[in-house]
């Protein structure tokens, strides 16, 4: 009987570390561009052409159209997008264009 529960318990514990292996590979692999600036919107394509500030320019595929139309994005508009596994463009999150001291109110 004790084989058999030393059975159980390794193959338990090899399924825990394959799948806590598998999500921290798959976080690790995907890229984030963080105060990127949109050069152009193209909803027909489902693309986003976007400036790093390294200054390279990128033309992507969203991996859902809804991306694009949850949120209002235009030329100019200041992001950070998160990219999946296939290089598509998985988030996008508009960024303030303010500075940061002017983001809080005086009492």
């Amino acid at each position: 009987m004790s084989i058999y529960r030393i059975a159980i318990v390794a193959i338990s514990l090899l399924c825990l570390l394959a799948g806590v292996s598998g999500l921290t590979s798959e976080a690790e692999a995907t890229t984030t561009f963080t105060k990127t600036t949109i050069l152009a919107v193209d909803q027909t394509q489902r693309t986003l052409t976007f400036r790093t500030v390294e200054g390279q320019s990128w033309t992507l595929p969203v991996a859902d159209p809804k991306i694009l139309t949850k949120e209002h994005f235009s030329k100019g508009d200041q992001v950070s997008i998160e990219l999946d596994l296939n290089d598509r463009i998985s988030k996008i999150i508009k960024l303030s264009g303010r500075p940061q001291a002017e983001q809080t109110q005086s009492p």
